[in-house]
């Protein structure tokens, strides 16, 4: 074999390896960036779905307050009072089933779990309570001020519990999505960087 052509194989090996070698970093990237996909998919079914359920849940609670000014402000009719407390128990069970949801939701851990479902069992006293402030309300012949002042306040420690869920289920979110988003960057950067220097080394 001649120098000329024995020259001429090596380059080509050496350009063959070269190429293979940018496919792989490629593939790799690829890859990485899959598995990242993945990632985003499991924070949208986890703690972003269980972020939602929470901001759900406060806004429902805030509902069902409303409807119990509602039975204090329009309840000395009985066709309102039979109405707006309808409406409070309906709101009562539905944050009961959403609270049943956010504790068995994917990507809610045990101390989560645990919070929920003190939160759940709290909020079933509330109940409690607000049926005392209607037996109140009603004994002093609908006085909107024996109902309220019967239940003044109870209602506080239960939305500070829920805003605080909130805060919380938001901030795993945002630190998981920031996680995910910077190592996806990370591969870009490496994996680009290591393309180009596959090319000039062929070249």
């Amino acid at each position: 074999m001649s120098l000329k052509s024995s020259l001429r194989a090596q380059l080509l090996a050496l350009q063959t390896g070269s190429l293979v070698l940018i496919l792989a970093i490629a593939l790799a990237c690829f890859a990485f960036l899959s598995a990242g996909m993945q990632a985003y998919r499991g924070l949208l079914d986890g703690p972003i779905q269980a972020s939602q359920l929470a901001d759900e849940i406060n806004l429902e609670f805030k509902i069902q307050v409303q409807e119990w000014k509602n039975v204090l402000l329009r309840g000395q009719d009985r066709a309102n009072l039979d109405r707006y407390w309808g409406q409070f128990e309906t709101q009562e069970r539905k944050i009961q089933e959403l609270l049943a949801r956010l504790a068995n939701a994917d990507g809610t851990d045990a101390a989560l779990r645990q919070q929920v479902e003190r939160l759940r069992s709290e909020h079933q006293s509330l109940g409690s309570a607000y049926r005392k402030g209607r037996d109140a309300f009603l004994a002093a012949g609908a006085d909107p001020q024996a109902g309220d002042a019967a239940v003044k306040g109870i209602d506080r420690a239960t939305t500070e519990q829920l805003s605080a869920l909130v805060d919380e289920l938001h901030g795993i979110s945002d630190s998981q999505a920031e996680i995910i988003n910077q190592r996806a960057q990370s591969t870009i950067l490496w994996g680009s960087l290591l393309m180009l220097a596959s090319a000039v080394l062929v070249g």
